[in-house]
């Protein structure tokens, strides 16, 4: 047998004391969010410089290429560990 969907429930009916301080809340918080994230982007920006300075030093000492990939082969195949070839089972 099939069931019918049921309707969605419908909405809270809020007074507009409520709604007031909804909206007050959701100011609140918002202000808090955007503290927050002023308080961050100095930091955020500077680990990025960081990371962009990396990246220009390891590309002149010529370990990296143009599109950030390692330029040196690796010293042994990818398959051999440091430990030697797997062991049989």
């Amino acid at each position: 047998m099939h069931e019918r969907p049921t309707e969605p429930p419908l909405p809270p009916q809020l007074t507009d004391e409520q709604r007031e301080q909804l909206l007050r809340n959701v100011a609140e918080v918002h202000a808090a969010i955007n503290a927050f994230v002023q308080a961050v982007i100095p930091q955020v920006q500077a680990a990025a410089r960081a990371v962009a300075t990396i990246g220009r030093q390891l590309q002149q000492a010529g370990l990296l290429d143009q599109q950030g990939k390692p330029t040196a082969r690796p010293d042994r195949p990818a398959w051999l560990s440091p430990y030697g070839p797997p062991r049989r089972r």
